[in-house]
């Protein structure tokens, strides 16, 4: 073995068959089982990634700080960073329970709600132009009152894929408005709510899985007698409202023999939908079964990637046998747990941002430096665009202005991606003439990094007369106390002592008070410790 610990899978195909076979490849040098067994355990997933590690002889990395903890739950459950009131109060406070405290009374706050739906709007809003405005901007409202309301997933799923009405008054039903054909919208569910890719199995047998166009146009068949009547697809603003509704008819027609295809599951059964009954519900039924392997594991690795910077299979919508997760065990006991809580979203992420693993240090090891699927660390992740614009907003104190919403609307309350943001498309927001399941971008570009050093608008805010640079430098703080107030701005921890010294030089050698301010803040907008979640 050499020194990149892990697990491969190994692929066979034979007249149409696949066989997988996974091996594990460990670092040399054992290390004592003691050093395992002493490790803290806060819930189960504590014990299942130790397990992993110790299999691959792989140590995590020591805990990170309270400072990097706090900014990292921040922006994990709500999408913004803490005030430097806030900070202070969580740094200074003694309770040994202190983490655990601070989740709880994130996921009560109003930001959860828009941040969440946020992540949810990515995966199902449509371009506007095709649907029209009122239709989505009623599914974003739709998202976000399921958020606030806590919506169990099931119920949410449910919703969505049975959802019949005005696409005015409900706005979940904007997902038949914008993909109107069955195979359109089976290829987006399955994707989305099962993990299972069928693009390929729509024309011919999928190379690497079992489907084949059976099953494409057997599932396709749910959604055969989606019934509909009004102005259809619209001009935007204009857009008329459209409603839809349990056909009595409809037929999925199979390419080959040109015959209708009865609904039909993946696998397992289902019953045949009666006379009268539209077959969605029937579906629902089957994809909420809790004998679906799919359903809760592709729920549970899409909110572990959101808040551990890599989900158990990537990508989080392509579960098959020649994917494996990179941590079975993990996967199929977050699943159980979630449907024992009664997929209950908040208390998935409660669980997940409680443990032990998640506030382990993104700086490497000797041990764990090649460990990029294991999570012996934390992986840092580039703020999303929205967080990171509401972030410079309210680091300045210079708010963000968007067409077509209200004065003081933040990055994350934006209900369209054709809501005009140069900031927002170089930060990888979706191309909203993009299929949505994949469309958010989180590298970091030559773009980005030119946008943060010269980009006007990031200028103004800073230099902004009623900004935080120029009121900072008009109060009475001294040097010391704007550098500690700039440092818990924008990092979420008190200035080192080394930071200290360098910033007490910068003001001593500043003519201009406010320029040397203006300079600081500028200059930590612009480090990789902003922009990264560690």
């Amino acid at each position: 073995a050499g020194m990149l610990p892990g697990e491969a899978a190994v692929m066979a195909r034979y007249m149409g068959h696949i066989a997988t076979w996974n091996t594990l490849i460990p670092l040399p040098d054992a290390i004592d089982e003691k050093v395992y067994a002493e490790l803290p355990r806060k819930n189960f997933i504590d014990e299942l990634v130790w397990a992993r590690l110790k299999e691959l002889g792989v140590t995590p990395s020591a805990p990170a700080g309270n400072g990097t903890f706090l900014r990292r739950a921040y922006l994990d459950v709500i999408g913004r960073l803490p005030t430097a009131d806030e900070a202070r109060a969580f740094l200074a406070g003694p309770s040994p329970l202190k983490r655990e405290s601070l989740i709880d009374s994130l996921l009560a706050r109003e930001e959860y709600a828009d941040f969440w739906a946020n992540k949810w709007a990515d995966l199902l809003r449509p371009n506007a132009y095709r649907v029209g405005v009122k239709a989505t901007f009623s599914l974003d409202a739709w998202l976000r009152d399921a958020f606030r309301r806590n919506l169990p997933y099931d119920r949410f799923v449910r919703e969505l894929v049975t959802a019949r009405g005005s696409t005015w008054r409900n706005g979940a039903v904007t997902l038949f408005r914008d993909r109107r054909e069955p195979p359109e919208i089976v290829t987006a569910v399955s994707q989305l709510f099962l993990g299972i890719r069928l693009e390929c199995a729509k024309c011919h047998h999928h190379p690497f899985e079992a489907w084949g166009q059976d099953d494409f146009y057997g599932l396709a068949a749910y959604f055969a007698r989606i019934g509909h009547k009004g102005t259809g697809l619209s001009t935007p603003i204009s857009g008329g409202e459209e409603m839809f509704f349990a056909a009595t008819k409809g037929s999925v027609a199979h390419p080959l023999t040109g015959e209708a295809v009865a609904p039909k599951p993946l696998f397992g059964n289902a019953p045949t939908p009666a006379a009268g009954e539209d077959p969605r519900e029937v579906l629902a039924d089957w994809m909420l079964s809790p004998d679906n392997r799919y359903f809760a594991k592709v729920a549970v690795n899409r909110v572990w990637a959101d808040l551990m910077g890599r989900g158990l299979v990537e990508p989080v919508d392509d579960l098959r046998v020649t994917n494996p997760a990179s941590n079975e065990a993990l996967l199929t006991a977050l699943a159980d747990h979630f449907r024992k809580i009664g997929l209950d979203q908040k208390q998935l992420i409660r669980s997940i941002v409680t443990s032990y693993v998640y506030g382990l240090s993104s700086a490497p090891s000797d041990r764990n430096v090649a460990d990029t699927r294991n999570y012996s660390r934390h992986y840092r992740q580039r703020l999303r665009a929205e967080v990171l614009l509401d972030a410079i907003s309210d680091i300045t104190e210079v708010p963000e202005t968007f067409a077509a919403l209200p004065a003081g609307s933040r990055a994350t309350e934006i209900w369209s991606h054709r809501v005009e943001s140069l900031f927002l498309d170089a930060f990888g927001r979706p191309d909203a003439n993009q299929d949505p399941p994949c469309e958010r971008t989180t590298e970091t570009t030559m773009v980005q990094t030119l946008h943060l050093m010269n980009a006007p608008n990031l200028h103004r805010k800073v230099t902004s007369d009623e900004g935080r640079a120029a009121r900072l430098a008009a109060s009475g703080k001294t040097a010391d106390e704007i550098v500690e107030e700039v440092y818990l701005l924008v990092y979420s921890r008190l200035p080192a002592s080394e930071e200290r010294q360098i910033g007490a030089e910068w003001y001593a050698s500043a003519a201009n008070r406010r320029q040397a301010t203006e300079d600081l803040l500028w200059a930590l907008l612009n480090t990789p410790e902003f922009l990264f979640k560690n």
